[in-house]
């Protein structure tokens, strides 16, 4: 089978790519390399998503699946990492890796949608590593109910730091949110938010140098960027927010990426090879929001559809 389209991803972007192509009559194959939702899943509410007050993630992506489950023309498939995309005769040959049992598939596709998002940076410092799950975390919702009546430092100063740190603080005494520069980044209602918080607290000019334990996280060492000087914060764990690095490995050898590995398109989310379309996080773009997701999908199933209908498929 030839599908109309193949869509890498099964977050925010790629689900709503899903229904448009879907609701278009597109013969849709849509590959998640974890489960449907992707990073959305890592924070509980969003309460910036017009019209919906306090959108419970998970709820929401469950809504998407029962419209997706109502097309017959979309199939999902879970547990998938793509490998690499072909372009042969004008036909896509998606090479896909099951990762429960190691099996390889190909899709053949007469387009693709890349959807495949970003996944959390690292500091890159001593300790991190060896303690991620004993007490160093980059997700809040999956972690944060075993931090009930512990001290925590969150380590970043944008929006999710911030929006981590204020779900955090239900079950932490106390949070130390460390930023490397003078002010935050994050938009000023969440500012406003976790600086009138009695549980939060904090470090500003300091800059990450070494996450302490012996058997999990007992503290982490920060420096002054400004005077140099080293201190040691006591705390239980360490959640780390500083950005994110698109997934677009295996990518670099097909597609025109910037200097930070994001996917480069036009308005009309084409990218540099026709007939390969992007969206989400892992394209480039000014700000990287659900809503935004949901329209870079939109836009790109609609464009997938212009392109087979011009290229008569």
């Amino acid at each position: 089978m030839i599908y109309d389209v193949v869509i890498i991803g099964g977050g925010p972007a790629g689900l709503t790519a899903a229904i448009y192509a879907g609701r278009s009559q597109l013969n849709t194959k849509v590959i998640e390399k974890l489960s449907v939702g992707g990073q959305i899943l890592l924070t509980e509410l969003i309460e910036n998503f017009p019209g919906t007050y306090q959108m419970n993630s998970h709820g929401w992506i469950s809504n998407l699946k029962k419209q997706l489950a109502e097309l017959d023309s979309v199939d999902i498939q879970e547990d998938s990492r793509v490998e690499k995309i072909e372009h042969i005769a004008d036909i896509f040959r998606t090479h896909v890796v099951s990762l429960v049992d190691n099996s390889k598939d190909i899709f053949e596709s007469h387009s693709v949608i890349v959807a495949t998002g970003a996944q959390p940076k690292r500091l890159g410092v001593k300790g991190e590593e060896a303690f991620i799950g004993r007490g160093v975390s980059f997700c809040a919702t999956c972690d944060g109910p075993f931090f009930k009546d512990k001290v925590i430092a969150v380590v970043g100063g944008g929006d999710t730091a911030l929006e981590e740190a204020l779900y955090l603080r239900r079950f932490a005494k106390k949070i130390t949110i460390i930023h490397r520069r003078d002010a935050l980044r994050a938009t000023a209602i969440l500012q406003e938010k976790a600086m009138k918080d009695e549980k939060i607290e904090f470090k500003f000019n300091a800059s990450a140098v070494e996450i302490l334990g012996k058997t999990a996280v007992e503290g982490i060492k920060v420096k002054d960027v400004k005077t140099g000087h080293e201190e040691v914060l006591a705390c239980d764990g360490v959640f780390v927010f500083i950005g994110f690095t698109p997934d677009t490995d295996f990518l670099r050898d097909s597609l025109h990426l910037n200097e930070k590995g994001y996917v480069v398109t036009d308005e009309h989310m084409m990218t540099s090879v026709s007939g390969i379309f992007a969206g989400g996080d892992c394209r480039h773009r000014p700000l990287n929001q659900v809503v935004t997701a949901c329209s870079d999908g939109a836009i790109s199933a609609f464009s997938v559809a212009k392109y087979l209908e011009k290229k008569k498929i």
